[in-house]
C-alpha cells in the first residue's frame, strides 16, 4: 500500500520524541511512539483489530508536528480500503453511518433550486448534510441572504459522500459522489458556495475542476446583514478550526475576519489552523469506538477558555456536548445567542426530522 512507503524509514529514524502522541488522543491510546505504531502496521498487526483502524480521526495532525512527517490516517485510510475489500469493514457500528447517508441521498431530503427568478444558475449553495440537521433556520436564512445578495443562486441539498470515503467503501463513495456531481452539472453552474469543511475538502480533492468558495467568503463578498457590523461588542470566543481546513489557510483568514466584522474577538486555542485538533467526530470515531471520541471531544473542548465558536456544524454539535458552543452563523442570524450556545447536540432521528424540514421550507418558498 503506497501510504506505508515511509514505515521503514520511521523505525529506523524516530528518536522517540512523542509529539505526536502528546498531540493526539488516538495515538497516545494506541501506541508510546511513532516507532512502535510504525513498528505494528508493518507487522500488519491491526489488520487482525479493525476496532483499531476505525479509531483513527484521520484528521493528520500527527504528520503536521511529526519531524519524520508520519500520517497515521493515511495508513488507517489504506487499511480500511483493505478491510472492506476483504468484507471485515465497515464495522458494526457503521450501520448508523449507512441510515444516516440513505436518509441524506433519499428524496426526503435531495432537492436542487435554480435562482427562481433567472432561467440560468451561475451558482449554488451547497450546506452539506450537518448545517440542515444542526438548523434548518440558518440553513435558510443563509440561503435567502446568498440569493438575494448574489444573483443567480441556487440550492442543492444533498451528499458529498465523505462519510462513505471515511469508511473505506470507495465504490460507494463514487457512486454518492457521482450523483452530486451529476446535479450540478444539469444545472450549468460556475461555482459552488460550500458550507462544510469536509464538502469542502472532498470536492477540492475529487472534483478539482469546480469553482468552489467557502461560506465564509461568499458572506464577506455579499456583505452582512444591516445592523450587524460590530454586534459583538468585543466578547471573545474560542475558535475551534476544523481539521479538514488543516492546510487551507485562506478559510481560516476568512473565517477570521468575518469573526471581527461581526465585533467578535478570537482566542487563538493551543491547537488551531493548521495545527488544529480533531473535535472528536472526524474518521466516523465515535461509531466504532464512542468511548474514545468521547474523550476526544473532551479534550478538545477543555481548550478553550471562552464559549466554542465553530464554523462546521458538525464540529459545534460535537463540542456543545461538553461546552457552551455557537457556529459561527448564530452569530449573523440567530437572535439570542444565550439560548443557542446552551442547545443540546441533535442526532438521530431529530436530526433527520430538521433535514427534511429544510426541504419542505425551501419547497414550499419556490412555489410563493
Amino acid at each position: 500500500m503506497e501510504a506505508f512507503h515511509k514505515l521503514d524509514e520511521i523505525v529506523e529514524a524516530c528518536s522517540d520524541c512523542q509529539i505526536c502522541v502528546e498531540s493526539c488522543e488516538f495515538l497516545s491510546h494506541y501506541c508510546t511512539s511513532a516507532r512502535e505504531l510504525a513498528e505494528r502496521l508493518r507487522r500488519g498487526e491491526f489488520r487482525e483489530a479493525p476496532k483499531i483502524a476505525y479509531s483513527c480521526n484521520l484528521c493528520g495532525l500527527c504528520e503536521q508536528v511529526c519531524p519524520l512527517g508520519l500520517n497515521a490516517g493515511e495508513m488507517f485510510m489504506e487499511l480500511r480500503k483493505e478491510l472492506v475489500k476483504e468484507g471485515l469493514g465497515p464495522l458494526p457500528g457503521h450501520r448508523f453511518v449507512a441510515k444516516n447517508q440513505d436518509f441524506v441521498l433519499s428524496e426526503a431530503f435531495t432537492l436542487a433550486i435554480p435562482h427562481p427568478n433567472k432561467s440560468d444558475c451561475k451558482r449554488v449553495f451547497f450546506p452539506g448534510c450537518s448545517l440542515p440537521g444542526y438548523s434548518p433556520s440558518l440553513t435558510i436564512q443563509t440561503y435567502h441572504h446568498l440569493r438575494q445578495r448574489l444573483p443567480g443562486t441556487g440550492i442543492v441539498l444533498g451528499c458529498c459522500g465523505r462519510q462513505t470515503l471515511c469508511l473505506g467503501d470507495e465504490p460507494k463513495f463514487e457512486e454518492v459522489f457521482g450523483k452530486t456531481l451529476h446535479t450540478f452539472e444539469g444545472l450549468g453552474i460556475s461555482e459552488i458556495i460550500v458550507a462544510c469543511p469536509e464538502c469542502y475538502e472532498t470536492f477540492k480533492e475529487y472534483a478539482p475542476h469546480l469553482t468552489l468558495t467557502f461560506l465564509s467568503d461568499a458572506l464577506l463578498k455579499a456583505g452582512l446583514p444591516e445592523g450587524l457590523k460590530g454586534r459583538g461588542n468585543g466578547r471573545p470566543f474560542s475558535l475551534h478550526d476544523s481539521c479538514s481546513t488543516r492546510h487551507e489557510r485562506a478559510v481560516h483568514e476568512s473565517v477570521r475576519a468575518l469573526v471581527k466584522t461581526l465585533g467578535y474577538e478570537v482566542e487563538e486555542m493551543a491547537y488551531s489552523k493548521e495545527n488544529t485538533r480533531c473535535c472528536g467526530l472526524g474518521g466516523m470515531v465515535s461509531f466504532a469506538n464512542p468511548k474514545l471520541a468521547g474523550r476526544m471531544t473532551k479534550t478538545r473542548a477543555e481548550e478553550a477558555s471562552h464559549d466554542v465558536l465553530t464554523y462546521c456544524a458538525g464540529c459545534r454539535e460535537a463540542l456543545g456536548a461538553h461546552k457552551p458552543a455557537l457556529h459561527i452563523l448564530d452569530l449573523i442570524f440567530t437572535p439570542d445567542l444565550e439560548e443557542a450556545r446552551k442547545k443540546s447536540p441533535i442526532t438521530g432521528q431529530a436530526r433527520r426530522e430538521n433535514q427534511a424540514e429544510v426541504k419542505r421550507r425551501l419547497e414550499k418558498d419556490s412555489l410563493r
